[in-house]
């Protein structure tokens, strides 16, 4: 009989302490939180308690998975946020770019119309200008196309084994007479035979941009063009000029697109205000990373890396 009166004892013991439990696990539930050993204890180790922890088990999975769903939604909702306030801000920009040189074609034209009288020498100088205000308004809007190629079909851009050493020289070549008008020597130190999986057109936008940039606003002297690391997944490849530099509080800022640290001065020397926009994005298609800094000496120096496969 006591026997009896123990074993019923702990049978409602047993059964009040799995239903406090429960309690505690439906309350948490309601409330959609994962549960982990710190958190809640497991049900007491009789029938009914590996069957109650079976369920806690069921339930903490899918708690889990609704949390994750959840953090990739919140992460989807914000990316595409942050897409809308970019392509918006693109347009803005965009808009205000094109204003310049269609107001000035513009002007040079009407001025032409309305002056009859013009001396063909006159007439001449204005159509120059209008000329050298359309190559501006090609090169940004070859610049455009690049960015948004990049933007909205990244994964789409097709990639092959191509010669990263025959494309740095075939840049420059073609940009070795820009550079010696301006007194510029250019010291190419990349090895030959240099290969990588890549996009010949993007690669190509990368050092055409960092040389034009380097010969256009530096003022310096000379260009280097050096591989810092081979190693069996990347390359680390620096760019270097011994010019004037950029100030410090400039640096975090020069790859935002249509940034311009002299304004005036580069629409005037037809900048378009997407180049380093264009290298930045260019390399991180190719799996790497960029960065600039002042150079050791003087001057500014980009080092960046580049997935080979």
């Amino acid at each position: 009989m006591d026997t009896d009166l123990k074993s019923k004892r702990f049978f409602l013991g047993s059964k009040a302490r799995n239903i406090a439990k429960l309690k505690d696990f439906l309350y948490l539930a309601e409330k959609n939180t994962p549960l982990d050993t710190s958190s809640f204890e497991p049900f007491p180790d009789d029938e009914l308690g590996k069957l109650l922890n079976r369920i806690v088990a069921v339930y903490n999975r899918y708690a889990k998975e609704q949390t994750s769903l959840t953090k990739a939604q919140e992460r989807a909702i914000m990316q595409t946020q942050e897409q809308i306030r970019n392509k918006k801000q693109l347009t803005q920009n965009i808009s205000h770019e094109l204003k310049t040189p269609v107001s000035s074609i513009q002007g040079y034209l009407e001025t032409i119309l309305n002056n009859p009288k013009l001396t063909p020498g006159q007439q001449h100088d204005f159509i120059e200008k209008c000329y050298v205000q359309t190559q501006r308004l090609s090169r940004l809007l070859q610049d455009l196309s690049v960015i948004t190629r990049m933007d909205e079909a990244s994964e789409l851009i097709e990639k092959e084994e191509v010669s990263l050493s025959d494309i740095i020289e075939e840049e420059l070549r073609d940009n070795s007479i820009q550079a010696g008008e301006k007194g510029i020597s250019i010291h190419n130190n990349i090895p030959q035979g240099l290969s990588m999986q890549g996009n010949k057109a993007l690669l190509q936008s990368i050092f055409h941009n960092l040389l034009i940039n380097a010969i256009t606003y530096s003022q310096g002297t000379d260009i280097s063009i050096d591989l810092q690391d081979d190693s069996s997944t990347y390359y680390v490849i620096s760019f270097s000029d011994n010019g004037i530099g950029i100030a410090p509080e400039h640096l975090p800022r020069i790859f935002e697109r249509f940034y311009r640290i002299d304004k005036g001065r580069s629409r005037k020397l037809g900048g378009t205000g997407l180049g380093l926009s264009i290298v930045k994005n260019a390399i991180l298609i190719h799996g790497g990373a960029i960065e600039a800094r002042e150079r050791e000496g003087g001057g500014l120096e980009f080092v960046f890396s580049m997935k080979k496969r």
